[in-house]
């Protein structure tokens, strides 16, 4: 897959905005006043077929928030570290969410002919889909080396395919469903990611997927603070910023899904200490990728850390940790789908609702 790439090595798209600074730098190193147009298109779009969902619109700006190319080496690093048995260890939480995603599909009472399970990691939801389910799976993963190793099903055609959720190669209304299992709060743009996948989405097709909320991992995020600021007199984040239910509803309307379906799981696990579930976080590649995070932590502060853990939220058990998920349903507007009644169209009032006989 060809990715284009800046001079430090990142997404080229993070920089379309800034097009007339970098015609000033150009200028300046003698280059002819033209030179922008040739990377650039006239509406500071990329002249790239797999970039042509990112930042359509003007008012939007490509948020920057995580290093893709560090969370591309995590799951590298997981997938060569822990295969087999030994990942089940630590997937237990994609494990389970992505069953009960499997489960939402199946009580749609429809064949999808061809699906994309979008950051499909092992496979956790393509492994529970039937024939009856869908036609077709094309498992899409940004790790080479996780995507090897994603679980096929045992039914249904499966095809692999090394892609980053931030540039899709779906053309136009080719798909009838997207997956995605607790990958999609990664990515830097998501309006652009979510406006691309309507794009791909036949018309009533649907994207059924998942995503850590604000509250996920809280009493980790507490605890890092409080002892960083005690021993070094500040805190950077530890923890990635999650999306809000009111924030993701917002994106999937804006994006031009209808029909939304948005809830909240969540889960509690206990772990013996704050350094097991840390652990745990990296095995599963969902450590900390954020450009303004700290690449390491003094060992006074973590010990501090895992005190104010156990002081504050644990008991003898150990230490709980909250996975907040936030479950979504969207749909592709198609004239067939049902639509809300005119305004004043209907024959009963809701104070007398009582008095209607079934």
């Amino acid at each position: 897959m060809r990715v284009l790439r800046t001079f430090k090595d990142r997404p080229l798209a993070c920089i379309h905005c800034c097009q007339r600074t970098l015609q000033s730098l150009l200028q300046a190193r003698g280059h002819p006043r033209g030179a922008v147009s040739e990377v650039f298109s006239s509406g500071s779009r990329l002249q790239d077929p797999l970039c042509r969902g990112i930042s359509s619109r003007p008012q939007d700006v490509v948020m920057n928030v995580f290093d893709r190319k560090a969370k591309r080496l995590h799951r590298e690093r997981t997938a060569l570290g822990f295969n087999g048995e030994e990942a089940a260890v630590y997937e237990y939480i994609k494990e389970e969410f992505g069953y009960r995603l499997s489960d939402r599909i199946c009580d749609i009472k429809r064949k999808f002919e061809v699906a994309v399970d979008l950051g499909c990691g092992r496979g956790h939801v393509t492994k529970n889909l039937y024939s009856d389910m869908v036609g077709s799976v094309y498992q899409c993963e940004l790790s080479p080396a996780l995507l090897r190793q994603a679980e096929k099903s045992p039914e249904v055609p499966t095809y692999k395919v090394v892609v980053d959720e931030e540039f899709l190669p779906f053309k136009d209304n080719s798909v009838d469903l997207v997956i995605s299992n607790l990958s999609l709060h990664w990515v830097n743009d998501l309006p652009g990611c979510l406006r691309q996948i309507l794009q791909a989405l036949k018309n009533d097709g649907v994207l059924i997927g998942n995503m850590f909320g604000g509250d996920t991992l809280h009493e980790l995020r507490v605890s890092l603070q409080l002892a960083e600021i005690e021993r070094e007199g500040g805190f950077a984040p530890h923890v990635s910023p999650f999306a809000t239910v009111n924030d993701l509803g917002n994106l999937l309307t804006r994006a031009g899904f209808t029909m939304l379906t948005i809830d909240i799981d969540e889960l509690k696990v206990t772990y013996p200490s704050m350094f097991q579930l840390m652990y745990d976080l990296k095995g599963m590649a969902e450590n900390n990728c954020s450009w303004a995070r700290k690449t390491h932590l003094h060992r006074d502060t973590m010990v501090a850390a895992a005190a104010v853990y156990q002081e504050m939220f644990g008991n003898e058990k150990g230490v709980p940790a909250t996975y907040q998920v936030i479950n979504f349903i969207g749909w592709k507007p198609d004239p067939s789908q049902p639509k809300a009644a005119k305004r004043g169209s209907g024959q009963v009032s809701l104070k007398d609702i009582d008095k209607v006989s079934v």
